[in-house]
């Protein structure tokens, strides 16, 4: 067996770069985290809603940091091949913007994943939150098996429903839940076929689809 001399050998996801045009979408890193947390400065949650199961962009600096880096680290501690999530970094021209995450359990049998993402308030409004669904989905549906894509979105956010129409989500049902405060909801389910997508309006590249696919064990079941 040969040497794992890179972090990209180690750990196989750090090699997956997904591209269209200006965007970027690459696995969160040690080193990304200071700008995602510039980027979540203020907040990143509708006004008055809660749409997170955690109110982690809530509180001072230090404690939204924590809640960062933790959460991050507990979930690339819990990712094996059959029940992974990946959270993406995405950059616009190299700037951080937000995160767009992806996960799935019993993928190689299934190939069925859910969606979902947050964006700095600073870039929301323009079109970014539908290109990096767009973008996510385009990448899974062509280079990695996918056959549906979920997603979910609370009464009340209808930023999160329009990206996902946009993106060529349906309605697929609606469940009561809690929020992050222990209040009730009703949490809307959405389904993505990969006939139904809206492609964005450039090219997807992905870069590092085979250690990325043998990784989640697509190449020994599929």
């Amino acid at each position: 067996m040969p040497a794992l001399r890179t972090l990209e050998e180690i750990w196989p996801p750090y090699a997956l770069t997904i591209r269209c045009g200006d965007l970027t979408l690459s696995p969160v890193r040690e080193a990304d985290l200071p700008e995602l947390l510039r980027a979540a400065k203020g907040g990143v949650q509708p006004e008055g809603l809660r749409v997170f199961p955690l109110n982690w962009d809530e509180g001072d600096m230090r404690t939204v940091a924590g809640n960062l880096a933790t959460y991050h680290w507990g979930v690339r501690a819990a990712t094996k091949p059959d029940n992974w999530a990946f959270e993406f970094t995405a950059r616009l021209r190299g700037e951080v913007i937000g995160v767009q995450s992806i996960r799935a359990e019993h993928y190689p049998v299934l190939h069925a994943a859910e969606t979902g993402s947050w964006m700095s308030r600073d870039f929301q409004g323009r079109g970014l939150g539908t290109l990096m669904r767009q973008t996510i989905a385009a990448a899974f549906f062509d280079s990695f098996d996918a056959k549906e894509l979920y997603t979910t979105y609370v009464d009340g956010n209808a930023p999160s429903r329009r990206v996902s129409e946009k993106t060529g989500y349906v309605e697929n049902g609606r469940v009561r839940s809690t929020n992050a405060d222990g209040e009730a909801t009703v949490s809307h389910r959405m389904v993505l076929r990969s006939e139904a997508l809206v492609r964005p309006a450039e090219p997807v590249v992905v870069i590092g689809a085979e250690p990325f696919r043998d990784f989640i064990g697509l190449d020994e079941e599929s």
